[in-house]
């Protein structure tokens, strides 16, 4: 195949430049090319580009926010794509059921098909994993404003400590196709799947085959209690205490008293109120054909 290789140079603080020439490296059978993007409007341009140079195939060298600037032209070509890896969360590898081994494994392939998976829309923005608002929005910020001196999951946790000394919860009205709740929260997390913050599994039974958004509300709860409660969600077992409630569905809308940040994929996606869609098996993922889901 054709492929266009494409690295974000701001990636997992530039860890996107120094990983393209480890996976370029890797003996391929495909003609590839590599070029790293000057920006995210330069990626999104030569994605929408290389359908008509002849590229079957687009690989997007980064991390979870590279994708989702990625999204939309992607959506729009219909180019088959995967994702090589380099950014501090990572988490569409793992929901996808991928991850390093994956790429690599990818690159040395001959055979390559595609898999379908769902994507995911706020307010008519393509995602592929979670949205949310309220504690893991002030959270996406301080880790997006360098709160977490490191990535991956222990950048996430330094910055969740930092956003426990100011946050306080607030009221939101959300709808789930014909349920219906409100209250005081923490977070509404709107799951296509189940990881997001570097592996933390907020909906532990999110499927990005089903054609469904999972819901997690985490009701209002002191701070002391939030710091003892949140560890639980690395292995999901957040979902079992009384604040939690889950939801299953295929139209989210949330409203709030006030206007709050919507994150998606860990980048900024506008205010609520949003609603909240999903496409099924809208994404075209480039698997080794051999490949099964995990």
């Amino acid at each position: 195949m054709r492929l266009l290789a494409l690295a974000n140079p701001r990636a997992g603080r530039g860890a996107g430049l120094r990983r393209i020439a480890r996976y370029r490296a890797i003996p391929s059978p495909h003609a590839v090319e590599w070029v790293a993007a000057a920006s995210a409007e330069d990626l999104r341009a030569r994605i929408r580009s290389a359908g008509e140079s002849g590229m079957e195939g687009v690989l997007v060298i980064g991390g979870d926010g590279t994708l989702n600037d990625a999204l939309g032209p992607l959506l729009e070509t219909g180019l088959p794509f995967a994702v090589l890896p380099a950014g501090r969360g990572n988490d569409f590898v793992r929901n996808a059921g991928s991850g390093r081994q994956g790429a690599e494994l990818l690159l040395r392939t001959a055979q390559l098909t595609v898999r379908a998976l769902d994507v995911a829309m706020v307010n008519g923005r393509p995602y592929a994993s979670v949205a949310g608002v309220g504690f893991d929005g002030v959270v996406t910020r301080l880790a997006n404003a360098g709160g977490g001196l490191v990535g991956g999951t222990t950048g996430y946790v330094i910055s969740v400590l930092r956003a426990l000394t100011t946050f306080r919860p607030w009221t939101v009205e959300v709808t789930v196709d014909d349920w219906h709740w409100a209250g005081a929260v923490v977070l509404v997390a709107v799951a296509n799947g189940p990881c997001f913050g570097g592996g933390m599994r907020i909906a532990p039974g999110a499927s990005m085959e089903d054609g469904l958004l999972d819901v997690c509300i985490v009701g209002a709860m002191s701070r002391g209690r939030l710091l003892t409660e949140f560890p639980k969600v690395f292995w999901g077992g957040h979902v079992n205490h009384p604040a939690a409630h889950l939801r299953r569905g295929s139209v989210v809308r949330i409203s709030t008293d006030r206007p709050e940040d919507i994150h998606a994929d860990g980048e900024w996606a506008g205010r609520t109120p949003g609603e909240w869609t999903v496409r099924r098996a809208g994404l075209r993922v480039l698997v080794p054909e051999h490949a099964r889901p995990s």
